[in-house]
């Protein structure tokens, strides 16, 4: 038996509610409390943990939220109180990566102090410990997925939540990742930052799930009203990645194999590298892109593709450069974030151009004009080689004024 419907904390959860030591760097604590009262052993309500009482009178659970850790939006960790029939804590438990524990100190002590149970929670990551020793013997795997590896979870959608959240796109991939990039820190180890969980808003277990989603997109909401300078690139293909001239047809003309622009086979990857969402926007038949870019070990890399044979037009059409940035999460509102980089004034440059996007000319071979017939064709920037691009979007980086 277990009880989550009382609308008020009951006494008994705010008067064992825990206190959490952070790390002195820790750039994520603690948003909201869900609780369970179980009376009798069974399942936990919100985790892969079986409560066993043992002669305790009841278990208190302990649902604790965060909008983040430092690798992914989404993070739940738990803690279980045991309580005998005059209220006293008999025994904890706790999570840890997924797993459960019981939290003991030195020589079978409960991690009490002044009445209070205190945990300590892994940096970044959140784990949780009676002992802060316990957590420093991961110095190493932590300090890496705190500082190497932040961000590389994106956003976690358990999967109760993937039919209110299975419409996540890049973008809000792409925004999450950048945030937690931004948040990256090196571990002091120094747990000096206590936070009673008292000070949060505490709620029935099935209210705190109820609001997950809502708090999720309420994030994403305001990365993206936050975001500023370069959303994605859009690149052209020929004379901008490959050299057209060095193409080989087959005998129903589509193109077998190429050669890069010097650096057009590294583009891409270094543009994913340094965490932009990247766009293929180009003329031709998907068979050529793909026998070229498999080759040359980018095919793989794009978030997105417009290709000319696939979508029945061709820049400047505004549809080509719409259903790439719409396969990518990104809206009209978003247009002035987008880079197009291009070797043709009238396809990519005209094309960009028209939607607000902005416009990169990479002038490389001799195919195309190179004098702009109307003021579409006007390239906000210009460069010659592929590497010359990380450049400009430096620049247009360092428009955005410092907060």
């Amino acid at each position: 038996m277990s009880r989550s419907d009382a609308r008020e904390p009951s006494v008994e959860v705010a008067r064992h509610a825990p206190v959490l030591r952070f790390d002195a760097r820790e750039p994520f604590l603690p948003r909201a409390l869900g609780y369970v009262i179980h009376e009798a052993d069974g399942m936990s309500a919100s985790a892969d943990h079986s409560v066993a009482l043992n002669g305790a009178a009841k278990a208190i659970e302990f649902a604790i939220w965060w909008d983040w850790d430092i690798q992914h939006l989404y993070e739940l960790e738990h803690v279980w109180v045991y309580v005998d029939g005059d209220n006293a804590v008999v025994r904890v438990e706790a999570s840890a990566h997924g797993t459960s524990g019981e939290m003991w100190r030195d020589h079978r002590q409960l991690p009490v102090e002044h009445g209070r149970i205190v945990l300590y929670s892994e940096p970044g990551k959140h784990a949780f410990a009676a002992d802060p020793a316990l957590l420093r013997t991961n110095l190493a795997i932590t300090t890496y997925c705190c500082r190497d590896a932040a961000g590389a979870g994106e956003i976690l959608v358990p999967g109760f939540l993937d039919d209110q959240l299975g419409d996540l796109t890049h973008y809000d991939r792409h925004l999450a990742r950048r945030y937690m990039r931004g948040l990256a820190f090196k571990p002091a180890f120094r747990f000096d930052t206590a936070f009673d969980l008292r000070d949060v808003p505490a709620m029935p277990w099935q209210d705190l799930r109820a609001s997950i989603p809502g708090r999720m997109r309420a994030e994403l909401a305001r990365l993206r009203r936050e975001a500023k300078g370069v959303k994605a690139v859009l690149l052209d293909s020929g004379d901008t990645l490959i050299d057209e001239a060095s193409q080989v047809f087959t005998a129903d003309g589509v193109v077998l194999c190429a050669n890069p622009v010097p650096g057009g086979d590294r583009l891409v990857a270094e543009l994913k590298r340094r965490g932009y969402l990247v766009a293929l926007v180009a003329d031709g038949r998907v068979q050529s892109f793909e026998n070229v870019h498999r080759a040359l070990g980018f095919w793989d890399l794009f978030d997105a593709r417009a290709i000319s044979e696939q979508l029945g037009l061709s820049k400047p059409d505004p549809l080509m450069f719409e259903a790439a940035a719409a396969a990518m999460g990104l809206t009209a509102e978003d247009y002035g974030g987008c880079v197009m980089v291009g070797n043709n004034l009238a396809r990519d440059i005209a094309g960009a151009n028209r939607l607000g996007m902005r416009s990169v000319w990479i002038n490389w071979g001799d195919n195309y004009p190179k004098t702009p017939a109307c003021d579409d064709e006007i390239p906000e920037f210009e460069v010659r080689l592929p590497h010359e691009i990380l450049d400009v979007l430096d620049r247009i980086e360092g428009e955005v004024p410092p907060e």
